[in-house]
């Protein structure tokens, strides 16, 4: 009988030990960082800071967020080899072409004409779901689509037409998107990181830059452009990215939460930047930048060449498989 009590007891210990550890672990803080290369004041920060209201409220404060804007852990290719090996939870970049090629492929030019064909892609299962899977295996997940917006010139001297983009030195992402559209237009593409953008167009490195109004506003591009051509030559969806390494340390219902909560945070941004926009035009033109609107045509017929690049040759068969899912979805809006 005693011997059967001590292991009575010794059980009950074990189960105290087991609970208190596994209650412990439900209670400690889960703290993820983010990082990107904008500013704290940019869309990007202020849609995942919805996210944020929305983890604390739901946790009491176990989840939370901790942002570092402006490049400060690096550039988006040293952000994203950061996300793989464990070391930063959250990151959000437009180009994940940098982990598989192909991505490049949903910035292709005049892929879409309005934000609700976008955002159907963004959202679709064959981005989140069959591409997505690829980069999971690569160490990355997507866990939300935020957007840029549509995509404009910025330059010193008057860009009209194609033809003034002969010889124009344009600094680019790294996305082959970007960097074949305007090798297509006879430009000269000159890719290089965000956050060395400013510099490069104050010491007159590049002739001049194409981004979305918010991202032009933000960095105070009107301090060293004067002209912006309306050209809105590609929509830029843009990643919320999770490390595969923490998303595996997570419980099943902590991943749901955090998955909502950032969707929910990128829904607020999308619908943030698509009443900002003529905001931010006039914006732009008060701090004297020039507006330009061009045939939008010359330029659409002038990037076709993009689509013939050997980027997309060296991608096939799998290019026109997504350009065709891509454009099936954005027919039936």
């Amino acid at each position: 009988m005693k011997g059967k009590n001590i292991f009575i007891l010794i059980g009950a210990c074990i189960f105290l030990v087991i609970f208190s550890a596994s209650l412990f672990a439900a209670e400690k803080p889960i703290i993820i960082k983010v990082g990107h290369g904008h500013t704290a004041t940019h869309a990007f920060q202020l849609g995942l800071e919805q996210s944020q209201k929305i983890l604390e409220e739901k946790t009491n404060g176990r989840i939370t967020l901790k942002f570092y804007p402006s490049a400060q852990l690096g550039n988006e290719r040293q952000m994203q080899e950061s996300l793989i090996a464990g070391t930063l939870e959250m990151t959000v970049s437009g180009v994940v072409n940098i982990l598989e090629p192909a991505f490049a492929i949903f910035d292709f030019p005049y892929l879409y004409t309005n934000r609700e064909q976008a955002k159907a892609v963004m959202y679709s299962d064959f981005l989140l779901h069959d591409m997505g899977k690829i980069l999971i295996e690569k160490g990355v997940r997507i866990i939300g689509m935020m957007e840029n917006g549509f995509r404009y010139i910025t330059s010193n001297k008057p860009i009209r037409t194609p033809e003034d983009l002969k010889g124009f030195k344009i600094r680019t992402p790294e996305s082959q998107a970007q960097i074949e559209t305007f090798r297509a237009m006879g430009a000269l593409p000159s890719p290089m990181s965000f956050s060395e953008l400013y510099g490069a167009l104050q010491q007159g490195v590049v002739d001049g830059q194409e981004n979305p109004l918010n991202n032009i506003y933000d960095a105070k591009f009107y301090e060293v452009q004067k002209y912006v051509t309306a050209s809105k030559h590609i929509y830029n969806p843009t990643y919320v990215l999770i490390s595969e390494k923490f998303w595996q340390t997570l419980s099943k219902e902590d991943q749901n939460l955090i998955t909502y909560a950032i969707r929910e945070g990128c829904f607020w941004e999308i619908d943030y930047l698509s009443k900002k926009e003529e905001e931010l035009e006039q914006k732009l033109k008060d701090e004297g930048m020039e507006f330009i609107y061009p045939d939008i045509d010359l330029f659409k017929e002038a990037s076709r060449g993009a689509y013939e690049s050997d980027f997309i040759k060296n991608l096939e068969p799998k290019a026109s498989e997504i350009i065709k899912q891509i454009r099936d979805i954005v027919a039936r809006y």
